[in-house]
Parts: C-alpha cells; sequence; structure tokens
C-alpha cells in the first residue's frame, strides 16, 4: 500500500513538473504587410522641424528594432493560446488604451486595472512604468503582461523565446536588425521597447500653439487653459514641455480621492498620473476606468473628491478658484475645449503605428 501511495505521489509531482506548450498559430494564416524599407521611428515632424526619437536610454531609436517591436506589440503569439496581442487592450485610435472599463485577457478574464494609454513615454520614464510604476525600466515593463496569468498567461516565460523562433517570418526580421537570426528574450525586450518608445505625440493643436504663442487658439480654448493653470491642474499634468521630450518633471503619484479608502492600493494609496495627450480619446478614465466621459472626470475634480488618508496635497489646499462654478456650464465646456486641443491625430492614424498583419 505504502509502494502504491509513494507511486501515485511520483506521479502527481512528475505531472505538476510537466511544461505545458503553448498552442502554435499555424503559419499559412498569418501574412506581413511590411514596407521593403523600414519606416522612420528615429525621427518625427514637428512644427518646430524634425526632431530624433529617443529610447529610454537617451540613444535615438533603430528603425529595424522597432520594425521588429512592431510586429511583436500586434501579433497574437505572444500570448499562450494565440488570442490576445498587445495591441488587443493598446488600440491605435483610441491613443493606445482600451474601449473598455477592464480589458479581457487571454482565456476572456478581466484585468485588474484600467488598460492605460501608451505615448510619450521618454517624457514619462521617471514615474515609472503601470499605474503602481512597480517597473521602473521598459525592458521589464513589455514581458510582465506576457507573463502575466491573466493577461497573456506565459508562467515559463522560457517558453516564449522557443514560440516566437517557430514563426519564420521573424527570422530575417532579427537578423537585419541584430545581425543574426537568434531571437533572445533580451532581443525581444529591446524591440517591444523601441517601438514603444517611437510612439509619440507632439503634434496637436497646443504643440502648435507653444511655438505660436497660442494664436492658434479660439476663446474657448485660451479661456479653457487659463482656466486650467487657475484650477491648478498643471501642478501634476504639466503641460509646457519643449520639444526635445524630455519630460524630466514627470515624477509624481497622486492619489485623488476616487474614495475614502483605496480598494486597490496603488503604490501606498498612490497612482500613476497619466498624459493628458489624447486624452479625449482614452476613456474610460483613471486606474479603474470608472468615468466613462471626461464630463464626470471634470465632475469629480468639482464636487466627488473624497478625503481619503492619501489624498494628494494639491487637492487637500486647493485655491479659492475651486468653487462649483469652476467645474460647471460654460466653464466646464471651456475646459473640454481645452482638453480637445491635445489631440494629435497624427499618432492615431499613422500606418507605421498601425498592425502589419494583413487582414
Amino acid at each position: 500500500m505504502k509502494k502504491l501511495i509513494f507511486s501515485l505521489a511520483l506521479i502527481a509531482a512528475l505531472i505538476g513538473c510537466t511544461r505545458q506548450m503553448p498552442e502554435q498559430p499555424s503559419i499559412g494564416e498569418i501574412k506581413l504587410n511590411l514596407p521593403s524599407v523600414p519606416f522612420d521611428y528615429s525621427s518625427v515632424n514637428t512644427i518646430q522641424g524634425k526632431i530624433p526619437v529617443l529610447y529610454e536610454d537617451g540613444s535615438i531609436i533603430n528603425n529595424k528594432k522597432a520594425t521588429i517591436g512592431r510586429v511583436l506589440f500586434y501579433d497574437k503569439a505572444l500570448s499562450f493560446n494565440n488570442s490576445t496581442a498587445c495591441a488587443s487592450c493598446h488600440l491605435q485610435e483610441k491613443g493606445f488604451s482600451d474601449v473598455v472599463q477592464f480589458s479581457a485577457g487571454f482565456e476572456g478574464l478581466p484585468t485588474k486595472r484600467n488598460s492605460m494609454p501608451i505615448s510619450n513615454l521618454y517624457m514619462n520614464r521617471k514615474a515609472g512604468y503601470f499605474w503602481d510604476t512597480r517597473e521602473s525600466k521598459i525592458e521589464s515593463m513589455v514581458f510582465a503582461p506576457i507573463q502575466d496569468h491573466i493577461e497573456m498567461g506565459f508562467s515559463q516565460i522560457d517558453l516564449i523565446t522557443e514560440k516566437i523562433g517557430n514563426l519564420k517570418y521573424y527570422q530575417q526580421l532579427f537578423k537585419d536588425a541584430y545581425g543574426d537570426e537568434e531571437i533572445t528574450t533580451d532581443r525581444m525586450r529591446e524591440s517591444m521597447g523601441q517601438f514603444l518608445f517611437s510612439i509619440v505625440n507632439v503634434n496637436s493643436k497646443f504643440d502648435k500653439g507653444i511655438a505660436t504663442g497660442f494664436s492658434n487658439f479660439n476663446i474657448a480654448e485660451t479661456n479653457g487653459m487659463e482656466l486650467f493653470v487657475e484650477l491648478e491642474c498643471d501642478k501634476c499634468h504639466f503641460l509646457h514641455e519643449d520639444f526635445s521630450l524630455d519630460g524630466s518633471k514627470r515624477e509624481k503619484l497622486a492619489n485623488i480621492g476616487l474614495e475614502a479608502e483605496n480598494r486597490d492600493k496603488g503604490k501606498d494609496g498612490l497612482y500613476r498620473i497619466p498624459d493628458l495627450r489624447n486624452i479625449t480619446k482614452t476613456g474610460p478614465y483613471m486606474h479603474d476606468g470608472r468615468f466613462k466621459t471626461l464630463n464626470e472626470v471634470i465632475n469629480h475634480y468639482g464636487f466627488g473628491v473624497q478625503n481619503n488618508t492619501h489624498l494628494s496635497d494639491e487637492l487637500k489646499n486647493r485655491p479659492p478658484a475651486h468653487n462649483f462654478d469652476s467645474y460647471t456650464g460654460g466653464k466646464k465646456n471651456d475646459i473640454l475645449a481645452f482638453l480637445r486641443t491635445l489631440e494629435d491625430e497624427n499618432s492615431l492614424t499613422d500606418p507605421k503605428f498601425s498592425s502589419p498583419f494583413a487582414k
């Protein structure tokens, strides 16, 4: 009897140690549509001319590595069962955020937080990544969703290179970028990071206004910008970035009193402050996606802030300008008009940020 129990225990242990292999996609169904000459990810045209686009370490983005990153970003093979890509939760036309409160993972389960928009990462690099800033380096961040048991499901991360290595369309891409066909996690991390850092928004009406003294703004947009500053929204959402894409000030986290006691603890009760570029496209809003519209967001700041233990000082000690009338009627419409000046349609439609997989 003891031998039988031992044998059964041994078999159970061996089964538990068995590597569960990911599903391999059907190669014949996959067709890439890439230009013969890689898109230019290394620079961007602005009203002040062409400027370089920088990686996290300050180097200029490499076009061939960013091309690999683009393919990986849109490839559902990065999920365990080929159901979910990074782009499934970060839609280009939505400012690389999602349309729902919580995104669906590789087995249909909802994510724990709202999908954060992706853009201008060089500006925001010092704040850290994710709502709780738990990753400080982009090359660590890009694999976190792949390894997540809800999002993409690769609990054994070494299996990802094995799976991607079996996809023929990657071999030439890696050879072009790295000199040989070897596919490693380090190379995947770097190329994905390069692509993400290439997604910049610097061609909005607001950006053009910086260079022209905002002579391009109408009355509502001007009033909205002045009210945005008067209400000290710019204490957390820095506006006057120059065209170097240097966001060295963007290191802040905040608690804005969504509830009296945080159900989601964030980072010591605080959450990363998102970029406002293309903010009109990236709803639902907040780390838990509780607000569907910007009207609801503005209402919260006007009369919905709760006295949370971790409430940010900027909201604890608000100036006299923070009164009910500042968030209603014509003034609210002016704020909304100003926020629309932060839209950069180019990043929402540029082919180099779109899916490379033929439909």
